[in-house]
């Protein structure tokens, strides 16, 4: 550890706050501004991390509160600025970050996802590790689950979550609004009829038996808040650029969660609209690519921090019509 010369950190706002020992508590509430935006360079020693006696800690900068420096990163390693077409780069987390470039012009929002997409807040929901259902695929032959480990079902994961939903829809087990059709609507001898069931006066679909695996009502409406709040913020970015769906030329899906989400998936649920299915490209964890970038180029460092100032920050809730555009955000797509 003695030998570390640099630590270089590419984190959202709070976190960046509370690394650096710094009250975050003004980005929790209104008018939701952070306490610096600027990047910051500290020995490491400071802030108690144990690493070599000189060793600095610089921090990459942010945009604002809700817009990180893990975005900033991101945007770099994908060259939004220096673009001469249209392009859309979304992280899927929690957050939903989103930034577009119409041709190097730089737009971004964030919009609040919740945990659904990440399996949290799930009845059935777990992390995405052993025993995690991924995929799933149901039909008159039954129900398939892919399962991480190749090993016993436990719960869903995030994409397992996306997946039944997608499969749900596709099936017409729930509408474009989100309800669950009522199991009496079905003939007994229909594949769909012993899966859907009753748990008092709640309707819940059953995917696996031992242990028992579900989906209910709550679970669908959680997707479909995550789901309109994202295809929100980039129908409000398209807005606010002056651009329609098909002038995007490609639209870039970052971060770790973001790779493990399949496009049937993305589109089959309507995160993402149908216009984009074909110019999706997964960049993969953009923003530890540019920390790696940043530690070894101080241009890089300058390069970000003339990024960070060129991204026009869009407040959605500020926007003309975002509840409307939010409403119509949260139905899914109906599926032929």
């Amino acid at each position: 550890k003695e030998k570390i010369v640099e630590i270089v950190v590419a984190a959202n706002c709070t976190m960046t706050h509370m690394l650096l020992g710094i009250d975050a508590r003004s980005i929790g509430k209104s008018p939701y501004k952070p306490v610096f935006t600027e990047a910051k360079s500290v020995r490491a020693k400071e802030i108690g991390i144990i690493a070599g006696e000189n060793t600095m800690l610089y921090c990459l900068p942010h945009v604002s509160s809700y817009i990180g420096a893990d975005i900033v990163a991101g945007a770099y390693v994908c060259d939004l600025q220096s673009r001469k077409n249209n392009v859309l780069f979304v992280d899927i987390g929690t957050n939903g970050e989103i930034v577009l470039s119409k041709a190097g012009k730089l737009f971004c929002c964030s919009c609040a996802a919740g945990p659904a997409l990440e399996g949290m807040n799930i009845s059935s929901g777990m992390r995405a590790g052993e025993g995690a259902v991924e995929d799933i695929s149901i039909s008159e032959n039954g129900i398939q689950l892919t399962v991480i480990g190749d090993t016993v079902p436990e719960g869903l994961c995030g994409s397992g979550i996306l997946a039944v939903v997608r499969e749900l829809l596709r099936i017409k087990v729930i509408k474009k609004t989100g309800v669950f059709i009522k199991k009496d609507t079905l003939l007994e001898n229909d594949f769909r009829y012993p899966y859907l069931r009753m748990n008092g006066k709640k309707r819940e679909f059953l995917l696996h038996d031992a242990p028992e695996i579900f989906v209910t009502q709550n679970d669908i409406r959680q997707v479909q808040l995550a789901k309109g709040a994202i295809l929100s913020g980039f129908q409000a970015l398209l807005k606010k650029a002056g651009l329609t769906i098909e002038e995007l030329d490609e639209v870039l899906i970052a971060g770790q969660f973001g790779a493990h989400l399949p496009a049937d998936s993305l589109i089959g649920i309507g995160i993402l609209p149908e216009e984009v299915k074909e110019k999706l490209t997964y960049v993969g964890n953009s923003s530890k690519t540019g920390a790696y970038m940043a530690l070894l180029s101080k241009s890089v460092r300058c390069a970000m921090d003339q990024l960070s100032s060129n991204m026009e920050y869009m407040e959605l809730a500020e926007t003309e019509n975002y509840e409307r555009i939010f409403a119509e955000s949260m139905l899914f797509p109906e599926v032929e």
